[in-house]
């Protein structure tokens, strides 16, 4: 990670590099080596997912980068003050806002995300919705694949993972001007909706 770092510094000290381009590179080698849970893809392949719904959605570069890098200081070695340094205070923040403590236990976690999705930005909020998004989207396609026993690839099973999307969804619609919000958070309302709520009817 350092040489990555070291290469980064070198762009942002003065040689032109499109900022999408820095943060899709950091991120592809960053995410090197890991997997998603289920599929087993490479694991740049949901970042870079983020950062497609995020684009497509007309959000500025600095937050469409920023669903590139969403997991890096969460899930590798790139630090904040890697983060700060290469693209700003302005992408770090965002990064940041969807960043977890790993020190909390799971649902300590959750909810800190809950109350954010519910009090902040309508960037963040378009983040962390382009996030679980995509995950939701590979849960429904799982789910059609191995019906009740995908809960099973997870630490918390239905119950919770239910309480959390639900939560979640709802939460990001809160504070929003109705004909602000982008399609793509009522998909994943409604990704949300075929998960879990048809069971419990």
């Amino acid at each position: 990670m350092i040489k990555i770092i070291l290469v980064y510094n070198k762009v942002a000290r003065g040689e032109d590099m499109e900022i999408l381009l820095k943060a899709r590179d950091l991120a592809k080698n960053a995410h090197n080596g890991q997997k998603r849970k289920i599929s087993g893809k490479p694991y740049f392949t949901h970042v870079e997912n983020v950062a497609a719904i995020l684009k497509q959605s007309g959000f500025p570069d600095s937050v469409v980068a920023a669903g590139y890098l969403h997991d890096v200081i969460e899930d590798t070695d790139v630090s904040q003050e890697d983060i700060r340094e290469i693209f700003g205070e302005e992408i770090l923040q965002l990064v940041l806002h969807n960043t977890e403590n790993k020190d909390l236990e799971w649902e300590q976690r959750k909810q800190a995300t809950i109350l954010k999705a519910q009090e902040s930005s309508f960037e963040i909020k378009a983040l962390i919705a382009a996030d679980k998004l995509d995950n939701s989207q590979d849960l429904l396609n799982f789910h059609q694949k191995y019906g009740d026993k995908v809960w099973e690839f997870f630490n918390r099973g239905y119950e919770k993972q239910a309480w959390y999307y639900k939560e979640l969804t709802e939460a990001l619609f809160k504070n929003v001007n109705e004909t602000e919000i982008p399609d793509f958070f009522h998909i994943l309302r409604s990704n949300v909706e075929n998960l879990f709520c048809q069971k419990e009817m």
